[in-house]
């Protein structure tokens, strides 16, 4: 017999007799060999999903910087450097009206966009905040659905019927006493510790303030400043990723119903948020997790978007020392004695409340990417954005955008008294002036804000000269950052020259 046929039979046998275990193993890569096809896996993986979001993605077509198209690297940047606002104005300068922000993400900065995403569609479709990223944290960390984080429309429809008592024109006047006697304190707190000459920062002072004013309000007594010291940040964007270390420092005695209840019955049946999430208790049938979970919402959202507001407003009248001055001859000349000015009386004084509406222009209280949604498949001012996709319309830059406004960064209450024919501030888009939100999820207590905001500022004024600082070292645009950021500068204060 051939060598050749022998030895082939001879192999034949030997790879039969091997265990078939040992057989697949002998094929089996080595760890080193394994651990380069992961690698290999590791550096190909995004690589592909960059090619993917930058070419074939459904809306590969629209414009934004090249790190956004590909990655959420660009977002995150941005946030968490505090240049949101900005950076989201400048790439809309750049590319246009409607910019790519991230792989699955398109910024929006027109009037009608902003209506199209917030509001409910003739078809009964929406723009829904389900299956964003803070919708899904917030599930983890609120006890139950509040106004801001309920994604479904009918739950959000009844929460808001049933607390909406708080926010009316008659209960802005049961609760005047409540903000006066807090405002009153704020104002005669900072004159004892007023030292001529020396620098102060009023945001401390107002923002103990306003804290003091919604923890009495949403819980039924004043909380105490220090247990939550840093300002939540209230930019929806990062609302609730922020909110749970805030949470806990809340006394654990307002957080028991109980409490909450007793709170009531010291108070001798005064009219606050509480007096309505209580009521509302019976009448909508909410829960003791729900009760919990708005009253904590009301306090923590109004505490930081009211207290970053006045901030705001007095930094504008300061920066140019002729608003300041106006504000101060207007309210001095309309009130005889600080006790004279009242909600409604504030009211009349016009050149403050423009001051206030143009500080809420250049430096609205929510961004528009806080407000995100998901499109439902559907077109928005023109272009369709495909089902899934992350949608917003950017408030900052709408309301600072050159083709709404004359002098559009520019600080101009004028804007809003002497605005007709022939006038420089004839064609501004005043519809387009949106700084609490449009729609079913307008802010609910923007009214309550704007009392505490306008009495503050009256009083101040009436009581005090302020001059700032340092007005050649820090520009809020520059400086501040996000509107999610509660800002501190320094004024110099002097008791009211009589």
């Amino acid at each position: 017999m051939d060598s050749s046929i022998l030895e082939l039979q001879s192999e034949k046998l030997r790879l039969l007799s091997v265990p078939w275990g040992t057989a697949v193993l002998s094929f089996w890569p080595t760890w080193g060999t394994l651990a380069l096809y992961l690698g290999l896996i590791g550096v190909a993986s995004p690589i592909i999903l960059a090619l993917y979001n930058y070419y074939l993605h459904p809306i590969a077509h629209v414009k934004g910087p090249f790190i956004a198209s590909i990655s959420p690297i660009w977002l995150i940047r941005s946030v968490s450097g505090h240049r949101l606002n900005n950076d989201i104005e400048k790439v809309h300068a750049e590319y246009g009206p409607v910019v790519r922000i991230g792989p699955n993400e398109l910024s929006f900065a027109t009037e009608d966009a902003l209506k199209t995403i917030h509001n409910p569609g003739p078809d009964g479709g929406h723009f829904t905040k389900q299956g964003t990223i803070e919708s899904l944290l917030a599930k983890l960390i609120w006890a139950a659905p509040n106004l801001l984080t309920t994604t479904d429309r009918t739950a959000h429809k009844r929460l808001r019927t049933a607390l909406q008592p708080a926010f009316t024109a008659k209960a802005l006047m049961e609760q005047e006493d409540i903000v006066q006697h807090h405002v009153n304190r704020a104002v005669e707190s900072l004159g004892s510790k007023l030292q001529e000459g020396k620098m102060m920062s009023i945001s401390d002072h107002v923002g103990k303030m306003i804290w003091s004013i919604v923890g009495d309000l949403s819980f039924g007594e004043p909380l105490l400043h220090d247990q939550m010291k840093t300002p939540i940040l209230g930019g929806l964007a990062k609302l609730p990723v922020m909110i749970v270390p805030h949470i806990f420092r809340v006394p654990k005695n307002f957080l028991l119903m109980n409490q909450l209840r007793g709170c009531i019955g010291r108070q001798g049946g005064r009219k606050d948020f509480l007096t309505a999430i209580l009521s509302a208790k019976e009448s909508a049938g909410l829960t003791q997790p729900e009760m919990l979970s708005n009253s904590a919402l009301f306090a923590m959202v109004g505490y930081d978007t009211s207290a970053t507001t006045l901030s705001a407003v007095f930094y504008h009248v300061l920066r140019d020392p002729d608003h300041y001055q106006r504000v101060q001859g207007e309210v001095r000349e309309a009130f005889s004695s600080i006790s004279d000015i009242t909600a409604q009386s504030v009211l009349r004084l016009p050149y403050l409340n423009a001051c206030i509406q143009e500080t809420l222009r250049l430096t609205p209280p929510i961004n528009g990417r806080g407000s995100h949604r998901i499109s439902p498949g559907a077109v928005i001012d023109g272009l369709y954005v495909p089902k899934g996709v992350n949608v917003s319309a950017d408030i900052w830059t709408i309301q600072r955008k050159p083709e709404y406004w004359a002098l559009a960064d520019k600080f101009r209450p004028d804007r809003w008294l002497d605005n007709g024919p022939g006038t420089v501030f004839e064609h501004d888009v005043r519809t387009s002036y949106r700084p609490f939100l449009v729609g079913p999820r307008v802010c609910i207590g923007r009214e309550m804000a704007l009392q505490s905001i306008r009495l503050t500022v009256a009083k101040v004024a009436y009581s005090f000269d302020l001059e700032m600082a340092n007005k050649d070292t820090f520009v809020w645009e520059r400086d501040a950052g996000n509107d999610y950021v509660w800002h501190d500068y320094h004024v110099l204060v002097r008791k009211r020259a009589h």
